[in-house]
């Protein structure tokens, strides 16, 4: 790959091959939708009630929260590269014993497995494409990689549509069959997958972190694009270096406001109710639809929205920002929910049910075009390199236990309430919108390494400690020329 494409063709290319683990994410999400209305699965597996429904798509969930915190630990130690072929593996074995499953503890195991591949890999992909990218495109690069998300669960539903012809097992067999296909050719590629060039660079291996630099810029190594990018990561990455290894208690007090910042972010895209669309469309459908598999089929042409949404968000982001397609998006998402409970609520017969389907679709366009990927980026923006593996860890773990709830207890809010579980969600739109204004900054247009000088927190204070400890160890040192240099050194990059 990286001998046939050079710069931004490389770039883009690998930040979407790599993204096969998002289209997974994406896959496995959407495929339990269209399985939930599937009769033979259902009578298979004894007509489970809604709450053990949405066990078996939560307990996904819980997996990839599980598996968030240990990914950092992979993440430093074998390289991003390496963490996405482990978290492959694992989705490989968690998708063939949902595919061969014949109990509701089987397949429960085998989506709690799955779970635990998505984990690794819903932490390393973001912080794996922001690492790659340059400050002007990061942002188009990191959601059109996030974009495939949206892609798998498009994908998921057409497949469940297709497959719901059969009048055979396969029915629900053949689509937990091809996740498995999906994330094997993830395994083989990510074999010629470059690797990050920051983690080369932390690893003393400047020669190869030089050569990815050239490779992505498509200039050569000693081009001054490259040479003033790789200068900006190793000067940088030399001060933390000092720093130490850091620790989950200094994510909470030195990193506190970049800490809330990442786990706010994911909870509350989680919380804007994207997934009651997302895991259960074929069932809202079905309330205004009736029953049948045409159900899934409306839930592929709403997947199919959010999709064309989250490819939209790639060219805005880098243009608009972050902070203004956040605060958009909830606004506009309150009134959609909004519209959502009063048509669910009203019975116009197939007025309803076409205003219904509308709205939905324009609210998943909605989220998709603000929210979707964009709250994967910024977590992987915010943090220094030296807290980035911990910090997305805290940041998607939040993402994954918010899923899990919102996965677990949509149905039985759904039966208990029926049209105000949208005002329920609608709320939470609400409470994002006022988090967005207060506390979140704008990371549009500036390296990773600028975006640490934005906050104003006890990063700076380590740095002027370690300048001041620097300076008390050279108050008996005569060579003024050395010590105004290192003083220096150490405020430029601090």
């Amino acid at each position: 790959m990286k001998k046939l494409l050079k710069g931004n063709a490389l770039l883009y290319s690998v930040a979407c091959f790599a993204s096969l683990g998002q289209f997974l994410f994406g896959y496995d999400q959407g495929v339990m939708s269209g399985i939930l209305v599937n009769d033979r699965w259902l009578n298979l597996e004894g007509y489970p009630n809604a709450t053990m429904q949405g066990f078996v798509v939560a307990i996904f969930e819980l997996g990839a929260w599980f598996t968030a915190y240990p990914t950092s630990w992979f993440m430093d130690r074998i390289g991003r590269r390496w963490t996405i072929l482990v978290g492959s593996l694992i989705f490989i074995v968690g998708g063939i014993l949902q595919t061969a499953s014949y109990t509701f503890a089987q397949i429960l195991i085998g989506r709690l497995i799955a779970g635990f591949g998505i984990g690794f890999l819903s932490t390393v992909l973001p912080v794996y494409t922001a690492e790659l990218s340059r400050a002007h495109n990061r942002g188009k690069v990191t959601v059109l990689g996030m974009s495939i998300n949206m892609l798998g669960y498009t994908a998921s539903e057409f497949i469940d549509y297709g497959f719901s012809f059969s009048a055979t097992e396969w029915s629900f067999r053949g689509p937990l069959l091809l996740q498995v296909i999906f994330a094997l050719i993830l395994a083989l590629g990510t074999l010629a997958l470059p690797e990050s060039p920051r983690y080369l660079v932390s690893k003393q291996k400047d020669t190869l972190a030089i050569k990815t630099l050239s490779d992505m810029h498509g200039k050569h190594g000693d081009h001054p694009d490259v040479s003033q990018e790789y200068n900006e990561i190793k000067s940088t990455l030399e001060l933390e270096a000092k720093l130490g290894q850091p620790t989950w208690k200094e994510m909470f007090t030195v990193y506190r406001r970049r800490t809330w910042i990442g786990i706010s972010v994911q909870a509350l895209g989680q919380m804007s109710g994207i997934n009651i669309v997302t895991y259960y469309a074929p069932k809202m459908y079905e309330a205004v639809l009736g029953p049948g598999n045409q159900t899934i089929l409306f839930a592929g042409f709403t997947a199919l929205v959010y999709f064309c949404g989250a490819i939209i968000a790639a060219f805005l982001v880098d243009r608009v920002g972050r902070r203004p397609l956040f605060m958009y998006g909830s606004s506009f998402m309150v009134i959609w929910l909004v519209l959502m409970a009063v048509f669910n609520k009203i019975s116009l017969g197939l007025t309803s049910a076409i205003l219904v389907i509308t709205f939905t679709m324009v609210y998943v366009g909605t989220f998709g075009i603000t929210w979707a990927c964009v709250d994967w980026l910024y977590p992987a923006e915010i943090f220094p390199f030296r807290t980035r593996a911990k910090g997305m860890s805290l940041a998607v773990s939040s993402n994954w236990i918010s899923n899990f709830a919102v996965g677990l207890f949509t149905p039985p809010l759904l039966e208990a309430i029926g049209w105000a579980t949208y005002l329920f969600y609608a709320v939470w739109n609400l409470i994002a919108l006022f988090v967005v204004w207060k506390w979140f900054v704008e990371t549009k247009g500036k390296s990773l390494e600028e975006i640490d000088a934005i906050f104003d927190d006890g990063a700076g204070a380590i740095c002027d400690e370690k300048r001041s400890s620097t300076q008390s160890e050279e108050d008996g040192d005569f060579n003024s020329k050395i010590s105004i240099k290192k003083e220096e050194h150490s405020k430029d990059l601090c």
